[in-house]
């Protein structure tokens, strides 16, 4: 048995993990999905590694990181012992980053922008279209209620690590 911690991306709406716990625990694993104070702009990275620990507690964990969360990660796992750390479609900073400086940096927006233009859809961002476009119509309709806007504080406050700790570690998109 595994004990799974995950991390949501931008708003930190635990509930984005909804259908993921359940299987876990099908599999008989521990799987606990973290709510994050997405909306709070006095909540910065440094409280979202806060919550994240509190919920790993003295366990042997892999850590899931979806999205934004790929900026608590290394905060997290340099407090921590963490058994694994997985990237799902997250964001990996580099030390002194900020998530607002990571789509430039990494070219991610050129690259959306560019695929847009090869499939014949519009490169505006659409959250229906670059989000949620392999969810279930009723699944993405319950989530609408759920939604929190995430705050301006976190694109803005660097990521302060020395370096990713040596944790074996796997990225999904």
């Amino acid at each position: 048995m595994a004990a799974f911690v995950l991390v949501p991306g931008a708003g930190g709406v635990a509930w984005y993990w909804h259908r993921v716990v359940p299987l876990l625990e099908e599999a008989a694993h521990d799987a606990v999905a973290v709510d994050l104070p997405g909306d709070d702009e006095h909540a910065g990275l440094s409280a979202y590694a806060d919550r994240v620990i509190d919920a790993i507690g003295a366990r042997d964990v892999i850590l899931v990181v979806q999205s934004l969360a790929g900026f608590t990660a290394p905060l997290v796992c340099a407090r921590v012992r963490v058994r694994m750390l997985v990237f799902v479609n997250a964001m990996i900073p580099v030390p002194g980053e900020t998530a607002g400086q990571w789509w430039e940096n990494t070219g991610s927006t050129a690259a959306r922008t560019a695929a847009a233009q090869r499939g014949g859809y519009s490169p505006a961002f659409d959250m229906a279209t670059y989000f949620l476009h392999d969810v279930p119509p009723e699944i993405s309709k319950q989530g609408e209620t759920r939604q929190r806007r995430q705050a301006d504080v976190v694109f803005g406050e660097p990521c302060e690590f020395d370096g990713w700790p040596n944790v074996p570690s796997h990225r999904r998109a």
